[in-house]
């Protein structure tokens, strides 16, 4: 008789642990941080001196079963990656590279994402039809803010990368170094991300979708920008899960013309100038 309790109660203890470790979260917070490569399209040293190799930021992922919004966070606390930054020489040069705000509204029923982006400014809200990714799942695992995530590709067009060159000058000097004055052109490249079945929604950073699991790390153009999810939460603000409306209309091809015509005029205007420095976007004399 005692065996039989005790053969019972292992069984009732294995079933309850076997439910929750099955248990499936469809609605939360997942925190998430992005590491940039900034001098992966630097090419000159004297660059490369002025910023740091990597700066981290916040982002978060709020979603429910339909909907999700995934937006940059601020962090007033963190420490700013460029306070040491500058070119030497107690010049005093100092840069603020702020990343420019971001917010990704996604809606599987509509099959439509809203994005919300500010660029130098002026504010976009892009409205597109939801993009389509050709996955490549494998039965690859690794523990990603301790959930079991499996890990698949798909190749990407890489966006074209203008390149910077600075002039450094007092007094109307300028010291022009010698940075190749074309952009790179539109290139394939791998994208690796990891996704988390036991989040069954086809949800991610960004604008991407489309597997059976959130998406909880993504590695674009091997490690140059990576963004891991540090944090998982069943708790989430419910009423800010709403897609962005402010700034400019426009569809994703619209969005790409715009901001290849805005940096052409960087271009041919001379860049950015702060102080007795400048920095430049592409060519230009």
């Amino acid at each position: 008789m005692k065996k039989t309790q005790l053969v019972l109660g292992l069984l009732v203890a294995l079933t309850s642990l076997t439910t929750v470790a099955n248990a499936q979260m469809k609605e939360g917070k997942i925190s998430y941080e992005r590491k940039i490569n900034m001098h992966r399209n630097l090419p000159d040293p004297q660059m490369k001196s002025m910023v740091p190799e990597f700066r981290t930021d916040k982002f978060e992922l709020i979603f429910n079963e339909n909907v999700s919004l995934f937006r940059s966070v601020v962090d007033e606390e963190a420490p700013d990656p460029f306070a040491n930054a500058g070119g030497g020489g107690g010049g005093g040069m100092r840069f603020n590279f702020r990343m420019p705000s971001a917010n990704t509204y996604t809606d599987l029923a509509k099959q439509m994402q809203y994005e919300g982006r500010e660029f130098f400014e002026k504010e976009f809200l892009i409205v597109d039809s939801l993009k389509q990714y050709k996955w490549k799942l494998s039965e690859e695992t690794k523990m990603i803010a301790k959930q079991l995530c499996k890990k698949a590709t798909t190749m990407i067009t890489a966006p074209q990368v203008m390149r910077m060159r600075v002039s450094m000058g007092r007094g109307g000097e300028n010291n022009t170094d010698t940075t190749a004055n074309t952009p790179r052109a539109p290139k394939e490249t791998e994208l690796v991300v990891w996704y988390a079945e036991n989040i069954p929604v086809s949800f991610g950073p960004d604008s991407y979708s489309g597997l059976p699991g959130v998406i909880m790390e993504i590695d674009q153009d091997n490690g140059a920008n990576v963004t891991t999810a540090v944090e998982v939460s069943t708790k989430y603000p419910k009423k800010e899960l709403v897609a962005p409306t402010k700034g400019e209309k426009m569809n994703r091809v619209q969005f790409q013309e715009n901001m290849q015509k805005l940096m052409q005029e960087m271009q041919r205007g001379g860049g950015i100038r702060m102080g007795g420095t400048s920095i430049r976007v592409g060519g230009g004399n």
